[in-house]
């Protein structure tokens, strides 16, 4: 009796350490085969949509300018011919992105222009800008309004005034951190004085070149 109990545990032992081999062979092919099976067909698939430009983000921008000076206005005349000569500027400004389009931003540029005397008209415009960003494809057209201020020095002479400036241009987008083109800007910069008869606005035109760095 006692061997018959004893081969009768012998054999359930055995049996129970088979089904673990064959249960453990199993699972590892179960688990092979989820790894190695192709994703279904059915699968969702996460879409990522391109946006050119996006809310938040913000560039530095850099450059350069050639100012003509077009013609000042006066309350007796409105066209009077400048006595200075075309000059340039070099610039710095910010821009941050509130939407897609819309952005605020900043420019600070230091201006010079030769005169008929042969004297040396400086200025330092200044101003905080608004505009709308279209995009197409790669190339980027910004159309800005800047409202500021001017020091201006001449012949001895300083003066503050406010300054004014729509600009329009034309940037490609070299890589997501650089973009570059060109810009036309109109400065118009009002000299107002107690006599009225002094009164003058000068307008400019300017051509510019200018590099933006993303980020």
């Amino acid at each position: 009796m006692k061997m018959e109990l004893s081969s009768f545990m012998k054999r359930c032992c055995l049996l129970f350490f088979f089904s673990i081999l064959i249960w453990n062979t199993f699972a590892q092919e179960s688990a092979e085969t989820q790894e190695t099976a192709p994703p279904s067909a059915q699968a969702p698939i996460t879409a990522y949509v391109y946006e050119p430009i996006r809310k938040g983000d913000q560039f530095i921008r850099m450059g350069l300018q050639l100012g003509i000076p077009l013609f000042n206005t006066s309350p007796e005349k409105f066209a009077i011919k400048t006595n200075i000569y075309p000059g340039g500027s070099i610039f710095l400004g910010y821009t941050h992105y509130l939407t897609k389009g819309v952005s605020i931003g900043g420019d600070l540029a230091f201006t010079f222009h030769l005169t008929l005397g042969s004297n040396l008209y400086f200025a330092i415009p200044f101003t905080i800008n608004s505009g709308y960003t279209f995009a197409v494809q790669k190339v980027r057209i910004p159309l800005t309004f800047g409202i500021g201020g001017d020091f201006q020095s001449y012949n001895g002479t300083r003066y503050f005034s406010l300054f004014f400036r729509p600009q329009a241009g034309v940037f490609y987008q070299y890589s997501p951190e650089w973009s570059f083109g060109g810009e036309l800007s109109w400065d118009i910069v009002p000299q107002w004085y107690k006599n009225k008869s002094f009164n003058r606005t000068g307008n400019f035109l300017n051509i510019g070149f200018a590099a933006r760095y993303h980020f």
